[in-house]
């Protein structure tokens, strides 16, 4: 067997046993610290009964992912394999994800409290942390030979912008039990040439386990943006950025429905296209059950992964 792809599954299934240690303790602690999602109320009225869900439980399954690639020896793997920037990448943008995780619980036990405070980190902040950590990364991709266009100074704009969209692309996936996550799983079928793919796939099996519906811990911004910032650079280090749009179809497809919501409510004066975004809402308000969604998402990830398998191996 290569020795790579042995490293690889043996992060794999690590990562998923880990991943269930961690996750299992993370949901009593969270139960005991108050760590519970609220619920906002515009959206499906479904969702209001999942409130006080345990969330910011992917801290748990970064964590176990970080835990079993560095058993398998990734530091000294990661010159070659580029798994160390791809890991310092996704830590960071977790702690972004979790930093506003946190600012929402502080909302939610002031307004209990009858106090007023922020929502969170503002969507300008936002951008600007995932912007510096983006850019600081595709500096380093493109100074290790990684290249899109040919122009340095163009392929870390691309790249930059590739990280960022990522990011908010899993972050509108995440809205459904086990979606973002089985998702993000299939995707990461594509990279599992890097140990740290493995490690990350076997920890969101573990991970689902409890994530499946119905949930009995969230993801929370710390999971979900971490996910789209590990198969961005993942990509990117494997010269694979091309195939994200096919590989990642449903992430890209829950950013157009809110770039296509908000332009049409805008050019036709308060017309909606759907009747909810991010698209999976649409389908919940279409009478869909939440399974049915999350199945198909993960049946048409899973035909979109082939075809780009397909198309790589064909190039």
């Amino acid at each position: 067997m290569n020795t790579t792809l042995q490293t690889t599954l043996t992060a794999l299934l690590l990562g998923a046993p880990i991943a269930l240690l961690l996750t299992g303790t993370f949901i009593q602690v969270a139960k005991r610290m108050g760590w519970g999602k609220s619920i906002r109320a515009a959206g499906p009225e479904s969702h209001q009964g999942k409130a006080g869900t345990p969330t910011m439980g992917g801290s748990a399954f970064l964590l176990a992912a970080a835990l079993a690639w560095l058993l398998v020896g990734g530091l000294q793997r990661a010159q070659s394999l580029g798994d160390s920037a791809v890991v310092l990448l996704v830590l960071a943008t977790g702690a972004l994800g979790l930093l506003d995780d946190a600012l929402a619980l502080r909302r939610k036990r002031a307004v209990a409290l009858g106090l007023e405070v922020g929502t969170g980190l503002l969507a300008r902040y936002r951008l600007l942390g995932q912007g510096t950590v983006a850019l600081a990364f595709s500096l380093y991709a493109v100074q290790q030979g990684a290249a899109l266009f040919g122009s340095p100074w163009l392929d870390v704009a691309a790249y930059a912008l590739v990280i960022v969209g990522a990011v908010n692309a899993l972050n509108f996936t995440d809205g459904l039990d086990g979606m973002a996550g089985g998702v993000a799983a299939i995707i990461l079928i594509f990279f599992l040439a890097s140990p740290f793919a493995g490690a990350l796939l076997g920890a969101l099996l573990g991970f689902l386990w409890f994530n499946a519906h119905p949930a009995r811990v969230f993801m929370g911004g710390v999971g979900s943006e971490a996910l789209g910032a590990a198969i961005a650079g993942l990509a990117i280090m494997q010269g694979a950025v091309w195939y994200l749009p096919l590989v990642a179809l449903m992430p890209v497809l829950a950013v157009l429905s809110v770039i296509l919501q908000v332009t049409y409510f805008k050019a036709t004066g308060g017309k909606r296209l759907f009747k909810m975004t991010p698209l999976h809402h649409h389908f919940e308000l279409s009478d869909w059950p939440e399974t049915r969604i999350v199945q198909r998402y993960y049946l048409v990830t899973a035909v979109a992964l082939a075809a780009a398998i397909l198309l790589r191996s064909a190039a």
